[in-house]
């Protein structure tokens, strides 16, 4: 897997239609900070992507439109079953 097409939000970029075809270059290089508050959020962190977080998933990423394509239900139970660290 190549690292530099892991979006900040955990999706793979490299299997995302629009970068196969060349319309979209990937999180890293399509964004600027304030445009998605999850990459600047795991930028700011020094983090690889959100789900390395200690807090994942955050109370932002569950409640917040548009911040992150992870399904909300899978989001849901990931918090149930998570350790408290």
């Amino acid at each position: 897997m190549d690292e530099q097409l892991l979006g900040k939000c955990g999706y793979y970029c490299g299997s995302c239609p629009t970068l196969i075809q060349g319309i979209c270059p990937g999180c890293l290089k399509a964004h600027q900070t304030g445009d998605c508050f999850t990459r600047d959020c795991v930028l700011r962190q020094g983090l690889t992507a959100c789900g390395e977080c200690r807090i994942f998933p955050c109370e932002t990423i569950m409640t917040r439109p548009r911040c992150t394509v992870l399904n909300k239900d899978w989001l849901k139970w990931k918090k149930r079953t998570m350790p408290i660290k």
